[in-house]
């Protein structure tokens, strides 16, 4: 009797070990799944195979997806590395200067703040007689006169440059062309319906002899002459490479992104507008 109840409770015993050791595991097979899950649900793990597999387009974890070109935004942070905008929906992007492939900064400036040695530049239509009327320019001065060169060229109203070669490769174009150019132009890279015409803008860069009327010297020893697009006037900004020592918090930019990576954006270019002349701006203020 005794023997017979060890017996049974020998196999009691070992068939709840049985049941533990199953449930056990089912409950490690159960973790693993949960694991797995975790493992590909993990953003950073996400951002990592994005990376390996060549998908840059994906964001990186905590920052939100690379805004598409002509975004605009606040700067809430800058160092001497670092540079944090914020977008006008409250998102933020860290941006390091060494991810900008070309970073300027514009500066509020008058056209009588130019200097005889500067760089001036502007775009727009032209009534002839090498005449320009638009309403805004830029300048240029000491070394970053080399972001521009002395420019003479027309633009065709389908925003393509008149050249000395047609695209095709198989004639050359004189001054009286512009028909021929524009029927080349629309084969060869088509225009918009109802543009037709000659070229009605001029895209100059040189240097500044008159500041009112505003008269640049340009390629060909030609003086062009730069009129207000309306009875509003023209505005003037002065152009600089960029430096985060001169980018504080409250300033607007507007920024082209490549792509968003794991430390932040990557753009190709980053403008910073400031509120005041750069004559005015205390680098050491902060």
């Amino acid at each position: 009797m005794n023997g017979t109840k060890r017996l049974h409770g020998g196999r009691f015993r070992a068939s709840i070990l049985a049941w533990l050791g199953l449930a056990a595991a089912c409950l490690t097979l159960v973790a693993g799944r949960a694991s797995a899950q975790d493992f590909a649900d993990d953003p950073l793990q996400r951002a990592i195979d994005d990376a390996i597999a060549g998908r840059p387009q994906q964001a990186a974890p905590g920052l939100p997806p690379a805004p598409p070109e002509g975004a605009w935004g606040e700067v809430i942070n800058a160092t001497d590395r670092w540079i944090v905008l914020q977008n006008h929906v409250g998102q933020q992007f860290p941006i390091a200067t060494e991810d900008i492939q070309e970073f300027l900064i514009r500066w509020p400036g008058r056209a009588d703040l130019i200097s005889a040695e500067a760089l001036v530049e502007a775009i727009g239509f032209s009534p002839g007689s090498n005449i320009i009327r638009t309403g805004h320019v830029d300048y240029f001065e000491g070394a970053d006169r080399t972001l521009v060169a002395p420019t003479y060229a027309e633009v065709l109203p389908n925003n393509m440059a008149v050249t000395t070669l047609d695209p095709g490769f198989n004639r050359y174009m004189n001054a009286w062309d512009y028909a021929g150019q524009n029927l080349l132009y629309g084969w060869a890279y088509p225009v918009p319906p109802g543009i037709n015409g000659n070229p009605a803008r001029l895209h100059v860069v040189g240097a500044l002899v008159l500041p009112q009327p505003m008269r640049l010297i340009v390629p060909g020893n030609i003086v062009a002459t730069i009129l207000p697009e309306d009875a509003g006037g023209m505005t003037v900004t002065q152009i600089t490479r960029g430096d985060s020592r001169y980018v504080r918090k409250g300033d607007y930019a507007f920024l082209m992104p490549i792509e968003a990576r794991l430390r932040g954006l990557r753009l190709a270019q980053l403008v910073v507008y400031k509120q005041v002349p750069l004559r005015q701006f205390n680098v050491n203020a902060k």
